[in-house]
């Protein structure tokens, strides 16, 4: 019986550290990448959103800029110069998902 209870407590050791690594080397772990557009949200988005909240989103460039204006529009204190940086971030590396390309139309026999 003891050795069922070893060998239980082994595989549920193992099991919780091969997570945890799996964990670590996943994209999401790895968090936000650096960058200038990473600093600015830091500084002036944080206060209204945190940002799983901004991360969680993904669009185009034109839907970021348009929710960065409305942003500023609401009393977001960023310049213009600011904004397209957080939007060219966003863009970026939380940009849209590319739309499937039509396929081919099928051969003619």
């Amino acid at each position: 019986m003891r050795n069922v209870l070893l060998t239980v407590a082994a595989v549920t050791s193992l099991a919780a550290l091969g997570a945890r690594a799996f964990a670590a080397d996943s994209p999401a772990a790895a968090g936000p990448p650096p960058g200038p557009g990473l600093d600015l949200i830091n500084q002036r988005c944080i206060f209204c959103h945190n940002t799983a909240q901004i991360f969680s989103q993904h669009k185009s460039p034109e839907a970021w800029s348009a929710t960065v204006e409305q942003m500023a529009g609401r009393g977001a204190e960023v310049s213009p110069e600011e904004m397209k940086t957080i939007v060219d971030y966003l863009a970026k590396n939380y940009g849209a998902p590319a739309a499937a390309s039509p396929s081919a139309p099928p051969p003619k026999n």
